[in-house]
């Protein structure tokens, strides 16, 4: 008996029809739910004035919202197995709405701590992963691309500022640059003219280089240039997540998989800021902030090249179990 709102089981990915529908929900979910944790830079300074909180009171309303958009994976993960994804988005729906809603009778920062941190932050992690693997189900030869374009949505945030021309002057040519590389990054990678985590650890470790040589950006001009590298590079990696997640997971366990990676984004989220702070605060300028950032790019793409050892592995682990099931018989 199939549980109440689980999607019925693919045997092949259309790669189209209403999966485009499920493109343009996925687009909207990282413009208008993702987007809100990149724009809250706004309401910070609102938020501290209304009800006079420090700027690290204001800040946790920020964090919370971010991290738990990623760390709550599992429990979505759990949540999609129970009820299925449809459900699971629906339930991400009524939290996300229901937060921001709440949170218009707020009276002080602890109370927009759990209305515009907890609520919006665990609805848009169902929201955010539910879509993915239903994403997962329709596409296979299109995967990439498809994801591109819909996560791409991200990218286009600035358009929810329009009140703060600053940040609009600052976010609109770099964000069209991150589109643009998605979905030329997702492109390139549905071509299979090689293995998509090739692509994929090759724009995580350009863009370790990049962030290693930002401190040499002391002109304006080289300043924009990093700018543009970070931008076309992070565009890249961002579109392939999901792809590389199925190729090496497979689409039946890509919700499970997805959980687990999205735990440990809410940690690095929850956690990064306040590191990049103890070393300003220990060294006097950012440079450390870029070079940890870097760093970590650099190792997440050593990660990658590891793969044909764990695939050799399998292989050898599954040769080991035809010969035991073979003398057993």
């Amino acid at each position: 008996m199939r549980r109440a709102g689980k999607a019925s089981p693919y045997t092949q990915a259309p790669d189209g029809g209403w999966g485009w529908m499920i493109v343009l929900h996925f687009f909207l979910v990282n413009m208008f739910v993702i987007g809100m944790t990149k724009t809250f830079a706004i309401f910070f300074v609102v938020f501290q004035e209304e009800f006079e909180g420090t700027s690290e009171q204001t800040g946790w309303i920020g964090s919370i919202m971010s991290s738990l958009s990623y760390s709550a994976g599992p429990l979505v993960a759990i949540a999609c197995d129970i009820w299925g994804e449809k459900t699971a988005s629906l339930l991400g729906a009524f939290l996300v709405s229901g937060g921001y809603v709440i949170s218009s009778w707020a009276t002080s920062i602890p109370f927009l701590c759990v209305t515009m941190g907890v609520l919006p932050g665990l609805g848009s992690a169902f929201l955010y992963q539910g879509a993915m693997v239903v994403m997962s189900k329709y596409f296979k030869k299109r995967l990439a691309l498809s994801t591109a374009i819909a996560r791409s949505g991200m990218g286009l945030t600035f358009l929810l500022a329009p009140f703060a021309k600053v940040l609009i002057d600052l976010y609109d040519w770099s964000g069209i640059t991150e589109v643009v590389s998605q979905i030329l990054s997702g492109w390139i990678a549905d071509q299979n003219w090689t293995s998509k985590h090739h692509y994929h650890k090759s724009y995580l470790a350009l863009c370790g280089i990049t962030n290693l040589l930002a401190p040499l950006a002391t002109t304006f001009p080289l300043l924009m240039a990093y700018t543009v590298m970070s931008a076309i590079f992070s565009g890249g990696y961002l579109a392939l997540i999901l792809p590389v997640l199925v190729d090496l997971s497979g689409s039946s366990a890509v919700h499970r998989f997805m959980g687990l990676a999205n735990f440990f984004v809410g940690i690095a989220v929850l956690s990064g800021p306040p590191i990049a702070g103890w070393l300003y605060d220990y060294t006097q300028t950012y440079a450390g902030s870029f070079y940890l950032s870097g760093t970590c790019y650099l190792l997440s793409a050593v990660s990658l090249f590891l793969v044909p050892l764990a695939d050799r592995w399998k292989s050898s682990l599954s040769g080991r179990r035809e010969d035991c099931n073979q003398v057993q018989v």
